[in-house]
This record gives C-alpha cells, structure tokens and sequence, in this order.
C-alpha cells in the first residue's frame, strides 16, 4: 500500500517495472558503456531560494461546466468488443525507430509530441534515492538536470515531468509527508532560470497528479481520502512559464477521479458531478487555448464508477474502468473504452494499467507484460511484445497524450537472472 493512499493508477508496479532505485548497482552501466558520471551536474543547489506563485480562480462565467446525465448502457448493439470477435487480429504492429539501454531505475515519462522525455535516474551516490533528468527521444543520451532535492536532504524527488518548455517536479519528505511542486523553464533539455514553488501540502493532502503541455504545468491538489481534510474541495490550476500567478481551471466538490491529461491542446479532468443525487464522475474536455477554459465535452459515467484514467482525443472520450460494477451497464465493466456520449463506444476487455496513447484512429493500450494497438478505423488489434527477459510487467509506456511515436521501458534481466538494465524503445505512430 502505497504511503499516500493512491491507487494502483501510481503505477501498480511501477517501481517493480523499473527495477527497484534504491539499492540499484552503484556502478551499473549500459551496454554502450555509459555510467552515472558521464551524466551532466546538476543545476540547482540544495536549500536554494525559491520563488512562489499565488493562486487565484477563474471568475469567467463561460468556465462554468455543464453537466450531462450519466451514461447507462444496456444496448449490447452500443458496446463494440475489440477481442471478442468484433475486431480481427493483425500482424501489423509499429516499427522500433529506436532502442537503447539505461541503467537500472531508470523511469520515463514522456508527454506525446515532446522531443524529450522526463527520468527520474538511479544516482552514483547513496545519498540520495534518485535524481532527476531528461532522456533525449532522437539520441537516447540522458542528462542529470537536479543531483538533490531543492529542500534539502529531509527531502527525497517524488515525481517529475516535462514538456519541451517547462520542467515540474513534486519533492516529499517521507518523515512529515509535506510536499511541494515546483517548476522551472526547460529549453533544449536545460534548466533556465530559477525553481518557482507552485504548491505545497502537509500530510492531509495528496502530492499532486500533475502533467506538463507546452510550457505550463497543470496539477490538481486534493485532499487525502481518510484525512482531517476529507471534506475539502479539489482544484485543477495550471501555471505558464514567466507567470507569477497559478489560475484555477475547475474545483471539484471531492476528488478528481483521475489524472489531468492533456491530447492536442485538450485538458481532460475527472470532477464530481450531480453531488446532491450521489456519487459521479464526469469526464470533462476543456479548451487549454481559451483562457476562460470552456467545456468542449463531457461523459458522466453511471453512478458509483470511478474512471481509472481519461483523456479526450479525435473528438471521444478514452477512459478506461479498473473494476466492474453491479447494475449500472456495459460502462460498469473493466476494461478500456473510447466513445462519447449517447454511444457507440469500442471496448478493449482487459484490466487497465497505465495511460492510453493514440494519433489518429490508433490506440495504445497497456494490457499486462504487452501493449495492444488498436485501430477504430481497420477494425483491427495488434499485440506489441515486450523485451526477452523483461519483468513480468514487460514494456511500461512511457508516453501519454497524442504523439506520432511511442515510448516504452522494461526493466530486463542478465543471464543470471537479475535485473539489471533498463531497455527503452521508441516505435512510430
């Protein structure tokens, strides 16, 4: 059980699927012959003065969302069954356009259309459990941009991400469990200028679910689900590079179901809904180009289901469901789906474990040590295999949002058994 109480959609086994980073071999190396020391020195010292933003809320009334009536399916005709035999299987999968060996611990995360993708790194030193840096996408040569924690040695790196203008990062302190977000302008997979503190929270509130797009940040703060702040209003902020003040885009009355993601300039949130009748979740598109932030769409799902993840791309919800309700429809049952409201919606039945990535009418889908593609205008699946002698969860996508290639890390064993590199491979769109 993780620290905070989040749920599997923390990477069910992300750590497990990375290699553990903590006790990581101290002189691991690639299979090119490239250590921890060749890696770049990072830019900002502990214990370094630190900016912060305000945060103030959106007051335009075209923000305001409108809410649709929750969605229950018991038309099998509206339910498309992509492997029970309404799709064909296909051979055709994507081509590797690149592959390269990391040292073991290495985690990625990749916004789609990016040309570099956030790591948090397995450090030389055992002062420190991780550092943090950028992977080029065209190379494969990572770069250590921070060595420690901006707070100081209490603090350990909890979570990053980035964008190809903005670097965001979350550090913990594990003893208190306070937090804080920070960010700083990224410019060809370098730092420029200095850290600014987007925000912070002590033990009743959740480190926060954030992505980067362009060059702003957008996370949500909630409240711990057993907390002394339970009660509490969620909000989604986002914050642009140059900016001394983070806008709130939407608050929920509890909290967000899923992570904020972002496909083609599109924000995809998770709030509650219909609060005075129960327990809903409306799946919420909002425009990231408009400063009022207007609702492009919306799927309420039926009572009590929960989304485990969600973005909005080529005009239709994909979401997926991580357990599977009594009573409610075919939209109470787990697995991966994409439609909107009013239906037809193309369902992949398998347990959903990470994001889902697309360009054009092609899906990918994480399902256990292999990705599934999906293609809604083919009609057709594909199953992309994961590396020999790689963990049992195989290829762990690295890539959210739409982008024209796919990036992906498993943790793979030696010849012996034991972990100990980490291969990365980047497959076209």
């Amino acid at each position: 059980m993780r620290l905070f109480g989040n749920k599997k959609r923390a990477a069910k086994g992300a750590e497990v699927q990375a290699g553990a980073r903590v006790g990581a071999r101290p002189e691991a190396r690639d299979r090119r012959g490239i250590s921890r020391r060749a890696f770049a020195a990072g830019t900002l010292a502990a214990g370094a003065g630190i900016a912060a933003i305000s945060l103030v809320g959106c007051s335009s009334d075209s923000s305001e969302s409108t809410t649709g009536d929750p969605q229950v399916v018991t038309d099998e005709s509206q339910v498309i069954a992509v492997m029970d035999g309404d799709y064909e299987n296909s051979d055709s999968t994507p081509a590797v356009s690149y592959a390269w060996t990391l040292p073991l611990g290495t985690m990625l995360f990749h916004n789609g259309g990016g040309s570099w993708a956030a790591a948090l790194l397995t450090p030389e030193s055992a002062g420190n459990a991780n550092t943090l840096g950028v992977v080029s996408l065209a190379t494969g040569n990572a770069t250590t941009l921070l060595e420690t924690p901006t707070q100081g040695t209490a603090y350990d790196f909890f979570d990053v991400r980035c964008s190809s203008g903005v670097y965001a990062w979350v550090e913990i302190n594990y003893t208190d469990r306070s937090w804080l977000l920070l960010a700083q302008e990224l410019s060809n997979g370098s730092l420029v200028g200095n850290a600014v503190k987007l925000d912070e929270g002590d033990a009743d509130w959740e480190p926060p679910r954030f992505t980067a797009w362009e060059s702003s940040v957008i996370w949500q703060k909630m409240p711990l689900a057993s907390g002394s702040q339970s009660s509490s209003y969620s909000h989604c902020y986002r914050w642009t590079v140059g900016s001394d003040q983070g806008v709130e885009i939407r608050e929920s009355h509890g909290r967000f179901a899923t992570a904020p993601r972002v496909a083609d300039g599109i924000l995809t949130i998770a709030p509650r809904v219909h609060e005075d009748e129960g327990t809903y979740y409306g799946m919420t598109a909002i425009d990231l180009a408009d400063d009022s932030f207007p609702q492009v769409d919306q799927l309420v799902l039926p009572r009590s289901v929960s989304p485990f993840d969600a973005v909005y791309m080529n005009e239709a919800f994909v979401f997926s469901i991580e357990a599977s309700y009594e009573g409610v429809g075919s939209l109470g049952n787990m697995g991966t789906y994409i439609g909107r409201e009013g239906g037809p919606y193309v369902y992949l039945r398998r347990e959903p474990l990470a994001q889902v990535t697309g360009n054009g009418t092609r899906y990918l889908v994480k399902s256990q040590a292999s990705n599934i593609l999906v293609d809604t205008e083919a009609k057709t699946y594909a199953v992309i295999s994961a590396p020999d002698r790689c963990l049992d969860y195989g290829d762990w996508p690295a890539t959210e949002g739409v982008s024209d290639r796919f990036v992906t890390y498993a943790t793979v064993r030696d010849e012996t058994g034991i972990p100990a590199s980490v291969s990365v491979r980047v497959f076209g769109l």
